[in-house]
């Protein structure tokens, strides 16, 4: 069965993932951030944080929306960039011509 998660994950595929997966979308990350912060201790990939979903796969969770705010963030910052050069590329324009 392929991969429906939109993350590479190392503890499991198919339905077990997939029903993680949407339990911690339901959570939200703030949430699931707190319960694993909470809840985890000495690194052990076994440990169940969030019901009965293993640390580690909690753990790839988190990074894949931590790299995808990340992501959005980098093109809201090229997004604000661009339109300031455009905006001085203008007023030099401007203050040449005026």
């Amino acid at each position: 069965m392929a991969n429906s998660l939109p993350f590479e994950n190392r503890w499991s595929s198919g339905k077990a993932a997939e029903h993680w997966h949407q339990e911690l979308g339901r959570l939200g990350v703030p949430n699931v951030r707190m319960m694993f912060a909470v809840g985890f201790s000495e690194g052990d990939p076994d440990k169940l944080i969030v019901g009965d979903i293993p640390s580690g796969f909690v753990s790839d969770w988190l990074a894949f929306y931590d790299r995808r705010g990340q992501r959005q963030e980098l093109l809201w910052r090229a997004a604000v960039l661009a339109l300031t050069l455009i905006a001085a590329v203008a007023a030099i324009i401007a203050a040449i011509r005026g």
